[in-house]
This record gives C-alpha cells, sequence and structure tokens, in this order.
C-alpha cells in the first residue's frame, strides 16, 4: 500500500499507476487510427515504405501480388485490438 503524505496528497506510486492505467486508451486510438489507414489506403503505406527503404536502408522494396491483402489482414487486427483497449482500457477487462 502507498503512503500519503500528511496534507492527504496522493503519493508518486499512485500518480504512476494512474498515469499508467489511462495509457491504453490513448494507445487504442493511435490503433484504431493507423487500422483504419492500412484498410483504405494499403497502396500509399506500401508506397511510403518503399521510399523509406530506399532512403533509410538503401534496399530496394518489392511488395508482391498479396501485399496489400496482407498489409489489410494486419489492418483488421489494429482495429480490434485498438476497439478492446478503448472499450476496456487495458488488456484484461476490470471486474
Amino acid at each position: 500500500m502507498a503512503a500519503s503524505t500528511a496534507d492527504g496528497d496522493s503519493s508518486i506510486l499512485d500518480e504512476t499507476v494512474t498515469v499508467t492505467a489511462a495509457a491504453p486508451r490513448p494507445f487504442g486510438a493511435v490503433l484504431l487510427f493507423a487500422g483504419l489507414a492500412h484498410l483504405l489506403v494499403p497502396g500509399l503505406l506500401l508506397w511510403l515504405a518503399g521510399v523509406g527503404y530506399d532512403r533509410i536502408l538503401g534496399v530496394r522494396f518489392e511488395p508482391g501480388e498479396r501485399t496489400k491483402r496482407r498489409v489489410r489482414l494486419v489492418g483488421f487486427g489494429m482495429i480490434a485490438t485498438g476497439a478492446h483497449l478503448l472499450y476496456y482500457g487495458g488488456i484484461r477487462p476490470n471486474s
């Protein structure tokens, strides 16, 4: 159990737990947005990946014939995970 100050203010430990417990919801929103991007514009994401690979890594990026489908599949997973985090506020639902 965390100790409190004489004023009754919460301790650093209590504040840290509060911030950590609040983190999954914003992360869920980011995942939801990124998942939508994967579903709606997979070609743009693949183009950006190609530019990044070429300029940063100096490697040629060649997407295959089923690459867009895989990008969309990743998007579905991101949306499902993001929605779960937004709804429940964590990996496991609080009872």
